[in-house]
Formats: C-alpha cells, structure tokens, sequence
C-alpha cells in the first residue's frame, strides 16, 4: 500500500474540499470518535499534517464538515413563501426532505446527526443550528406567545424524521417520496404550527 505524499498535491487545488469531503464520509460512517485523522486523511490522499494546516484540530474540521452547503432559513423561507396558511406543513416537510435528499446536502446532514448523538460538541452545534434556522423561521409563521414552544416542536419532528430517513432506515420512511411524508407528516407539522398545544 502506498504511502501518501507529503505536501501539497501537484494540479488543481482540491485538497481542503478533498479532506471535507472525506471527513464527512467518515464521522457519517463511523461517528466523530472512531473517525481518526488518519483514516481521513488516507480517504483524502493527503498528509495528515494538512489537516491541521486547514483546519487546526480535529474538533476545527468537525464543526466545518458539519457545515450544513445551504441556508436552511432560506430553504424553509422558499418551501412555505407561497404555500396556504392551512398546508404550511406539508409545503414544510417537502421543501426540507427534498433538501435533505439532495447529493450536495445529504451526507453532510448525516453527519451532522449521526456525530451529534455520540458527540457533545457536534450536538452543541446542531442545536444552535437548529436553533437560528429551523426555530427561528418556524417561530415568525406564528403569531402568538407559544411561537417559540411550537417552532420547538417542529424542530423536534423535522429531526425524527431525519432520523428515521436516513440514520436508522426505517424502510416505509426510506421508501417514501418527498410528497408522500409531506402528505403523511405535514398534517403533524400544522398542528404544531397552528392547532390547540396542551
């Protein structure tokens, strides 16, 4: 087995994306803790001291691996912009699973959850995450005192369903379009967001 070469590699500049990209397949395979530098590293093709040149620590390239590639304000903001009152929630989980779904976000997702339930800094960041996107968003389509407990209880759906897509497979759920759970889960999701909270 060859051993990589140290330094730079010679042609274009890929080497950060390579290392992220590689960071990202492991903590979503293995979990931030059995996901060495090395082995991230090796998957990338670089010098484990690059690593540390881009990123600092191993916690340094987590928090960017966990990096989410898109806005999730904005892809909540574009699911529900035209959608009426009474179907907020499907519009909702059809706008987030098919983000969810797609190539450029999926495996960084992964491993934003699968890290944050072994990790306590990856679940340090998943909350925050969650906390100015999803609850933040959430909270301004409702226009009373329970926005905050309401936008909570999306959030805390929204990452079961998560969960259940693509971390634990539940094989009804993994079989299901984006159309079929926002039929399915949004009836959930407008309760939440409009319906009587105990």
């Amino acid at each position: 087995m060859s051993t990589p070469a140290r330094g730079r590699r010679p042609g274009s500049n890929t080497t950060r994306a390579d290392i992220l990209a590689a960071a990202r397949a492991l903590f979503a395979r293995q979990g931030y803790e059995r996901a060495s530098m090395r082995a991230i590293a090796r998957r990338a093709r670089v010098d484990p001291a690059l690593i540390v040149h881009f990123f600092g620590t191993k916690e340094g390239l987590l928090r960017e691996a966990l990096t989410l590639p898109v806005d999730p304000n904005r892809v909540i903001g574009e699911a529900v912009a035209d959608a009426p009152a009474e179907h907020l929630g499907e519009s909702l989980v059809r706008g987030v699973v098919t983000t969810w779904d797609s190539p450029a976000v999926n495996p960084v997702m992964v491993s934003l959850f699968r890290t944050a339930v072994s990790h306590d800094m990856a679940a340090t960041f998943l909350r925050e995450t969650l906390q100015r996107t999803v609850i933040a968003t959430v909270s301004g389509l409702v226009d009373d005192d329970t926005a905050q407990r309401r936008a909570e209880l999306v959030a805390a759906q929204m990452a079961g369903l998560a969960l259940s897509r693509y971390l634990v497979r539940l094989p009804a759920v993994v079989a299901m379009s984006p159309d079929e759970l926002a039929r399915s889960v949004g009836p959930s999701i407008q309760h939440y967001l409009t319906g009587p909270l105990a």
